[in-house]
């Protein structure tokens, strides 16, 4: 296929530069949702009234909402179920109590931690040489002070000049 048998449609789409050779969508206009009117009042609408003129699905409140989709799954065992135990399972109402048991907990007990030494994780612990250090520089101390009390004596009866 050569370039005089493409169409102008198709020219045009390779002609244009990369990112802009197909167009996209329009995207909604991002405005501030509505003020969430109470449903008693006689300016509230229909959530399909303010889908319309808004074109925003967040413009109900949450519980419209909930209430629309209740409506809409009637007859469900999952949602049956869900009205019927509450929406969360009971180990999360467990969890929640230990969680905020044991925070109660921390914050009257407020126990100083002991202080761990942190070493690398990629180390074995390093031994600690201070006591042999110390008795060999104790040793040679000593050593040192014999020689200089025993050495003195000695050199002046053989008659080494000091």
């Amino acid at each position: 296929m050569t370039s005089h048998q493409l169409s102008p449609g198709v020219r045009s789409v390779l002609a244009a530069p990369r990112g802009h050779r197909f167009p996209r969508p329009a995207r909604p206009q991002r405005t501030v949702p509505s003020r969430v009117v109470p449903a008693t009042s006689p300016r509230a609408k229909s959530p399909q009234s303010e889908w319309a003129r808004t074109g925003l699905p967040w413009s109900e409140s949450h519980q419209d909402r909930q209430e629309r989709l209740l409506r809409q799954m009637q007859g469900n065992p999952r949602v049956a179920y869900m009205l019927e135990h509450g929406p969360l399972p009971h180990w999360v109402h467990v969890a929640r109590q230990q969680r905020e048991r044991k925070a109660r907990e921390a914050a009257t007990t407020r126990a100083e931690p002991e202080r761990v030494l942190l070493r690398g994780r990629h180390r074995a612990p390093r031994r600690w040489w201070g006591w042999p250090a110390t008795a060999i520089s104790s040793t040679l101390l000593l050593g040192l002070t014999t020689l200089e009390i025993l050495g003195q004596p000695l050199s002046h009866n053989i008659g080494i000049p000091a």
